[in-house]
């Protein structure tokens, strides 16, 4: 069968739209395109975006605003070289949605807030995929060494350079240095 054949889509009376590729073959997947008719596509351009709203709110005003939404934004002019695009994660709290996280096209996700994990919940990277492991406590356990950027300083809530690291390797302390007994 033709591709515009594997096709089909409804709409029900009650608005949902439904879309299936009935082609049962291996790797045929259902694809929407939203495409922009735009000919010159410059810096912050949007070119597609997918919005999520209760217009019809009865208590009206923050309630009828955008509540979130899903964009495709340029991050410069396109050229024959370049289509360079970041994805906008918006969402609404007692205003219309914003971005509030970002993917851009280099893979760089950028958060407007703190970022949550689970507890005991890990951050790697390609090679060890625990590099780091944050215990429920909020111990912050680390699989390999911790290198810190000379004249680096380690400290607590009341003195931000109780120790102090140099690039030649010295360790210079606040204040005395206190062994315990036998130690």
């Amino acid at each position: 069968a033709s591709e515009a054949a594997a096709q089909k889509m409804a709409i029900s009376s009650v608005g949902n739209v439904t879309m299936k590729n009935t082609a049962t073959t291996d790797d045929t997947p259902m694809v929407l395109t939203l495409q922009s008719g735009e000919t010159d596509i410059a810096l912050n351009d949007v070119i597609g975006q997918i919005d999520f709203q209760a217009p019809d709110e009865g208590t009206g005003t923050d309630a009828i605003l955008v509540a979130a939404g899903i964009a495709a934004v340029s991050e410069g002019d396109f050229s024959s070289s370049n289509n360079a695009t970041k994805l906008s994660f918006k969402t609404g709290a007692s205003e219309a949605a914003s971005e509030k996280m970002s993917l851009s096209s280099a893979g760089l996700l950028t958060i407007a807030d703190d970022l949550m994990i689970k507890d005991g919940g890990t951050i790697g990277v390609a090679s060890v995929n625990d590099a780091v492991t944050i215990a429920s406590t909020g111990i912050v356990t680390f699989k390999d060494d911790i290198l810190l950027k000379d004249a680096a300083t380690i400290g607590n809530a009341s003195v931000a350079d109780v120790m102090t690291l140099a690039s030649t390797g010295i360790v210079t302390f606040k204040d005395d240095v206190i062994i315990k007994d036998g130690g």
